[in-house]
């Protein structure tokens, strides 16, 4: 056999081969081809006008809806950023939905950040900037090609500085969204502002409540964000990051969970070393893959951290998956910005700068707890230039990674474009005797 297929079933047994290999214990990234490796993730090469153009775009997150998949982002242009959406059946094709200014765009800068079903068929949320000072905001869909944007409410989506939604999920009322919100407290020395966690509920993902503040809940000294949300645990779990009692300019972060039974009425996981050990470290997303909970991030010094995982049955009571630089690290900075599960067990997807540049990367588990990392493949997740990958999907067909890359003419970096990514399904995962 040759051609596509038999590429196809090569790297659907380097993928399998991939999984086997860390049954016992962390894995390590297999010595398979990678030529088979990189048959299984292909990056799409859309049209110009729909995943480039003048400016830059950049899909921060996919969801399954509408005509089959929604993927949002940002697109920028001379002095502003606004909303982008896109669309596809498949994964494979996609559609950008017309520019709209009212819906999308605005004075200042729009961002969408994240996407999920719910409310009237799809919800994204993010933020507005003028400057400085940044609200909340949500836009709805019925069907991924038609939106339109929740009315500014300043009591909920605003306030003194900058409040931004970075995630949304079903659960609790309906809906709830989770991200920050700068107060004007200070740092230690009573200089600068102090950001903390934030909450947002809906029942229809029109009309929006914001959860009262609770300083011994949501905030601290220096920072605290909550970069995703998920219903699990006790209910809903949210993760992110807290650089609390680090002092004026303090460069550590420890990541951070909160649970939740219903959306409104939230606890904090006390801080342990898992979370934490005077390194740079984050949660970045969160998923439940069976019945158990798994958040991924980064780990290490600002200028060298590792992918790292964290995984919980509960959502109170956190492991950290041991480190395994074969898998996680590599040369600078490695990260996971994203984690999905589905019938194979857990796929994470991030970046990697082991090469000098930015690369998209690929890790995968067959429970949460055993990770491999899928071979580098230059022709797939680098090349000149910058690529990340910031959401992923599970669907029958197969995975789909969206993201950007930094495309350059010559030695000279141009802006990005969005991009996407695909892999045909894995092996289901062996049953256990």
């Amino acid at each position: 056999m040759s051609g596509p297929r038999a590429g196809w079933l090569a790297g659907v047994a380097a993928v399998a081969c991939l999984i086997a290999s860390c049954a016992g214990g962390v894995g390590r990234e297999a010595a398979a081809d990678s030529s088979a490796a990189g048959a299984v993730w292909t990056r799409i090469e859309g049209a110009e006008e729909i995943l480039g153009g003048p400016g830059a775009q950049g899909m921060s997150s996919i969801a399954v809806g509408g005509p089959g998949l929604v993927a949002v982002g940002t697109e920028s242009s001379g002095d502003d950023a606004y909303g982008a959406v896109w669309t596809s059946v498949d994964g494979l094709t996609w559609t950008r939905v017309p520019h709209d200014e009212e819906t999308l765009g605005g004075p200042g800068d729009q961002s969408m950040r994240s996407v999920a079903a719910g409310g009237p068929g799809l919800v994204a949320v993010g933020s507005q900037s003028r400057g400085l000072d940044s609200d909340a905001a949500v836009w709805t869909s019925v069907d991924g090609l038609t939106w339109a944007r929740v009315p500014h409410d300043a009591a909920v989506f605003g306030g003194s500085r900058r409040q931004a939604m970075n995630a949304v999920a079903a659960g609790g009322p309906g809906l709830v969204a989770v991200g920050y919100d700068e107060q004007d407290a200070g740092y230690n020395d009573g200089g600068g502002k102090a950001t903390q966690a934030a909450v947002w509920t809906s029942v229809d993902g029109l009309t929006w409540e914001r959860v009262p503040n609770d300083e011994g809940i949501f905030g601290g000294e220096n920072s605290q964000v909550m970069n995703a949300v998920v219903a699990g645990g006790p209910g809903l779990v949210a993760v992110g990051y807290d650089n609390a009692n680090q002092g004026w300019g303090g460069m550590d972060a420890n990541a951070a969970v909160w649970t939740s039974p219903d959306g409104t009425a939230w606890k904090r996981v006390p801080n342990t070393e898992v979370f934490g050990d005077q390194r740079w470290q984050t949660m970045n997303a969160v998923t439940v893959e069976g019945t158990r909970l798994v958040a991924v991030g980064y780990d290490g010094p600002l200028d060298k951290y590792d992918a790292a995982v964290w995984t919980s049955v509960d959502g109170m009571t956190w492991t950290r998956v041991p480190q395994d630089k074969a898998v996680f690290g590599g040369a600078d900075v490695q990260g996971m910005n994203a984690v999905t599960a589905w019938d194979a067990g857990l796929v994470a997807v991030g970046y990697d700068r082991s090469g000098g540049a930015f690369e998209a990367a690929v890790w995968i588990s067959p429970d949460g707890s055993t990770w491999a990392r899928v071979p580098r493949d230059r022709a797939v997740f680098g090349g000149l230039g910058a690529q990340r990958m910031n959401g992923v999907v599970a669907r029958a067909s197969g995975l789909v990674a969206v993201g950007h890359r930094l495309a350059m003419v010559g030695w000279v970096p141009r802006d990005s474009d969005a991009a996407v990514w695909v892999a045909p399904p894995l092996l289901p995962r062996p049953a256990v005797p």
